[in-house]
């Protein structure tokens, strides 16, 4: 069973992964396009910066457990250096207990925003009007797959701690 839930959360992470890192080229491109559209033809996209600030948000929150589960979020390792082994199991107890805690609060709040957004039909200030419960979305969903793998890290540190 926890195979299967591991797998699933690998999985998950991955597609959400790949849907960030696609959403970066596509920032990208569509930055490029705007600055070569402005400069050579005068002409403007009114998308392009609505669009690539909710794709920065997206990206954030899509790629967030990924680079978790990787390891690859800032820290500060030579105070894993210095220490021994079970402070370091503490440090990362203590890292995980937050980070659980912050994602609950995250997906509460997150949800209560989006749930909001939806019944009041919510749309931007810009003149595209995008409707805000498509951009509040990602909040709930990214924090509660980062609060599952906050919790797989839990469970990683007591299995380190118990084999040793």
């Amino acid at each position: 069973m926890v195979n299967k839930a591991t797998k699933l959360l690998n999985q998950i992470e991955n597609v959400f992964a790949v849907t960030a890192g696609l959403l970066i080229l596509f920032s990208m491109f569509s930055v490029v396009l705007e600055v070569i559209a402005r400069y050579f033809f005068n002409i403007s996209f009114i998308w392009v910066n609505e669009y690539n600030e909710y794709m920065l948000l997206y990206i954030t929150f899509l790629s967030g457990a990924w680079l978790l589960r990787h390891n690859g979020h800032v820290s500060i390792d030579i105070i894993n250096f210095f220490v021994g082994r079970k402070f370091n199991y503490v440090l990362n107890v203590i890292a995980a207990l937050i980070g659980i805690f912050l994602m609950i609060i995250l997906v509460y709040y997150g949800t209560l925003v989006t749930v909001d957004a939806y019944e009041r039909n919510a749309t931007s200030t810009t003149p595209l009007r995008t409707l805000q419960v498509y951009i509040y979305m990602i909040i709930p969903i990214g924090s509660f797959v980062l609060l599952l793998e906050f919790m797989r890290q839990l469970f990683i540190a007591n299995d380190i701690k118990s084999r040793s």
